[in-house]
């Protein structure tokens, strides 16, 4: 049976990331956690990327930190949001009087540290060439997918043979204590459908796996500012009308009234479920058009025979 038709509005998500681009990332706690998780599960794998590419990469944190892991390679950053796309390339400047540190590092006789190299782009369509790259790294981008095939096709189309996809999510049975007391929140994918994509696409080995963090709020305000700040509300079919204050207020303090349980003293707990997911492209990859190609050897130590 094929996926019911996703209910993000992929301009919208463009449109929430770009309005926070240039302030502090209030919820920036999240995918920093994720990113030190996901590092620890590369702890095991031993690959020597030469090139590198984060999809959904923000403001720049996850592709300095792979530059810090492998100085050799390349890095890409892709995000949609063209103003997260230029502040992390503001952010990757070399500070002023930098050419003190770069004689420094040519009297020691190394070269000037790489910088990241950021570019607006679609997940969906991303401006890459095709089988260009050893590694993909993907932190809680997933969940913004409007057109999950299409965009792991992509992760397919950019890697070489032999090449590694890493990423994270959050799953679908993320935030359920927000929809449980009537908070609209957009769709989240389930684990199970994920590992069935990779399959899909063509990628070899996929390995799946989640966990659940749990995160504790006192105020109200600041919990659902960090929801806003983790996405917002980029559904198709999202109200478009103004609520008044007043409106708000209530209804911020009646979520926050049950969250509690009834107790205004209590913390409000909001569980997080993160879903992992690597796949390996195997020696041989499928051509564009999706045929496989298919070498016939002779026998070893013998001739091949014509029929």
């Amino acid at each position: 049976m094929p996926p019911e038709p996703s209910d993000l509005d992929r301009s919208a998500v463009r449109r929430q990331f770009d309005r926070r681009a240039d302030g502090p990332d209030a919820a920036d706690f999240l995918p920093r956690e994720v990113e030190r998780r996901m590092f620890e599960r590369l702890e095991l794998v031993k690959l020597q990327p030469a090139r590198i590419l984060d999809v959904g990469c923000g403001l720049g944190d996850g592709v300095r930190r792979l530059r810090g892991r492998w100085p050799q390679a390349e890095a890409i950053g892709v995000d949609l949001s063209p103003r997260r796309a230029a502040r992390a390339a503001a952010i990757d400047r070399p500070p002023a009087g930098g050419w003190v540190q770069g004689l420094a590092r040519r009297l020691a006789g190394r070269g000037p540290a790489p910088l990241g190299v950021y570019v607006a782009g679609d997940a969906h369509r991303l401006p890459i060439a095709s089988g260009s790259l050893d590694l993909v790294w993907s932190n809680l981008a997933f969940h913004w997918f409007d057109d999950v095939p299409a965009a792991i096709a992509e992760w397919y189309r950019v890697l070489r043979p032999g090449g590694l996809l890493t990423f994270s999510a959050l799953g679908v049975d993320s935030l359920a204590e927000l929809r449980a007391v009537g908070v609209r929140l957009p769709p989240l994918p389930d684990l199970h459908d994920i590992g069935d994509a990779l399959v899909a696409a063509g990628f070899a080995e996929p390995v799946m796996d989640a966990e659940r963090l749990t995160v504790t709020w006192t105020d109200p305000l600041r919990l659902f500012a960090d929801l806003r700040a983790l996405g917002g509300d980029p559904r198709r079919i999202r109200p478009r009308g103004l609520a008044t204050p007043a409106a708000r207020e209530r209804a911020l303090a009646e979520a926050a009234g049950r969250l509690r349980g009834g107790d205004p003293s209590a913390p409000m707990a909001v569980g997080f479920e993160l879903v992992y997911g690597h796949a390996w492209i195997g020696e041989r990859k499928r051509r564009d058009d999706g045929w496989s190609p298919v070498e016939f050897r002779p026998p070893a130590g013998g001739r091949a025979r014509r029929p």
